[in-house]
């Protein structure tokens, strides 16, 4: 079914790059634009290109393995629900803007088979309904309704803009990238320690941003509450302009709550120690309103104290005058001797690190089950590159500047013309070992435990 979008499901199609597919749609590759340090070619995008791309590189089958989690159409097993992938809704955007939602596939061929023929310039994954999202208009409308999904999340570097002093709006850099790396690590220790997921994806955006999936079964089956319950248990930050400090309370305990604990030790690591971290590469102490924001609640010594060091070091990075204000929090805490300066001392400063590095969640993208969102191993029009699973164990290895694009991949492909001689291969390879096979194997113990088959044949 074609149809226009709704404003919600939209989601910014002309930053994303709906709107170049519109010249592109005129046989012309879309326009060069700079990326950070990074100039995309002319011949980094275009439908020509996307084409051997879904045709030779896109992992169908992988990504109906997926999502068909072992529901395989073909199997002869009594406990799998045949249906399963075909009541899923993928949402393609094709050239014009034009979404066409409501798709759905029996099997990895169907799939590669609609997209070859109506070639996205973007498709989106959205939940698994109770009957095939094709058939919508022919259900009760109460009986059509969503049963499944990923909980996912979605964190752009747009909402970063108001701290980061190198970049902004569509603009990248390695600088800003260290934010991306501080809300990878951070919510996966949430997601995995707070919550015991397992099975976690985090999928590069294409340009600006990173998702993540969780695909563990306890997640897919929460309910839109339980999804803005963990949504909100995960955002730290403090909304509003000009904010310097996240908004945490002691609630007459002792100690920090494990969970904050935890994501400090974190964002201490990103935004004070790590060489490349905040304090490093944005200078924010040095630049902007940041300083005076961090100084507005102190007492009026403890401002003339950092900036008088400040008058009087000219030359002293934002790192040096972080240490300064370290010094307080530590006169602060052996001076403290009621309860409430004792709680006050143990949260200075934990507070402006936290604000300045826990990632900043589209937290809308989390809340509704039937929320779309962009799919893994699509191209973004914008950039050209390919919306590629990052390790969270190794994420200083990844440069989002250098994510291959698809001109760059098809011009791999013509040179080799073998496919895993490709710069794609390393990430459907992360793809298929660290994450792929590890759910497979866990829904197949799950599948084994509930309805006592055996899956090694599968």
């Amino acid at each position: 079914m074609v149809a226009e979008p709704q404003d919600a499901q939209k989601r910014k199609l002309d930053e994303e790059g709906g709107g170049d597919a519109k010249r592109a749609a005129a046989g012309g590759a879309a326009p060069m634009e700079v990326d950070g340090a990074m100039v995309m070619r002319n011949e980094d995008f275009s439908p020509q290109l996307l084409r051997i791309y879904y045709d030779r590189l896109f992992p169908f089958l992988q990504m109906f393995r997926w999502l068909s989690y072992r529901n395989d159409p073909k199997s002869s097993s009594a406990a799998v629900q045949k249906d399963f992938f075909l009541r899923r809704e993928f949402t393609f955007v094709l050239q014009g803007d034009i979404y066409c939602r409501y798709q759905c596939f029996k099997d990895a061929e169907e799939y590669k088979a609609k997209v070859m023929a109506q070639q996205p310039v973007r498709m989106e994954i959205g939940a698994v309904y109770t009957h095939p999202p094709k058939h919508h208009n022919t259900v009760i409308k109460d009986a059509y309704k969503p049963v499944e999904r990923e909980l996912v999340f979605d964190i752009d570097m747009d909402d970063y803009d108001e701290i980061r002093t190198c970049c902004t709006g569509a603009t990248l850099c390695s600088k800003c990238w260290t934010f991306m790396k501080a809300a990878i690590q951070i919510l996966r220790r949430a997601l995995t320690e707070d919550f015991g997921f397992q099975h976690l994806l985090f999928v590069y955006s294409g340009r600006r941003g990173v998702h993540c999936w969780v695909s563990d079964t306890v997640a897919r089956k929460l309910n839109n509450e339980q999804r803005s319950a963990v949504a909100e248990y995960l955002t730290m930050v403090s909304s509003g302009a000009g904010k310097s400090r996240a908004d945490l309370r002691m609630n007459g305990c002792e100690e920090l709550h494990p969970a904050v604990q935890g994501a400090y030790d974190i964002c201490k690591k990103w935004f004070r120690d790590d060489a490349n971290g905040i304090l490093a590469s944005q200078d924010i102490l040095r630049k902007g309103p940041h300083l005076a924001n961090i100084l507005e609640p102190m007492s009026i010594a403890e401002k003339e104290t950092i900036s008088k060091y400040v008058e009087t070091h000219p030359q002293a990075n934002s790192l040096e005058i972080w240490t300064q204000l370290e010094k307080i929090a530590d006169e602060r805490a052996q001076s403290a001797v009621t309860f409430k300066q004792k709680a006050d001392a143990k949260m200075m400063l934990k507070d402006v690190v936290i604000q300045y590095t826990s990632p900043r969640l589209d937290i809308n993208v989390s809340k509704q089950m039937n929320h779309l969102l962009k799919s893994p191993f699509v191209v973004h029009p914008k950039t050209g590159r390919v919306c590629v699973p990052i390790d969270p164990d190794h994420v200083n290895d990844f440069n989002p500047l250098e994510v291959p694009t698809v001109g760059r991949l098809i011009e791999e492909l013509n040179k080799s013309g073998d496919i895993r001689e490709t710069s794609l291969r390393p990430y459907t390879h992360f793809f298929e070992v660290n994450f792929l096979q590890k759910l497979e194997k866990a829904t197949a113990e799950e599948m084994r435990s509930t309805a006592g088959v055996d899956f090694t044949d599968f």
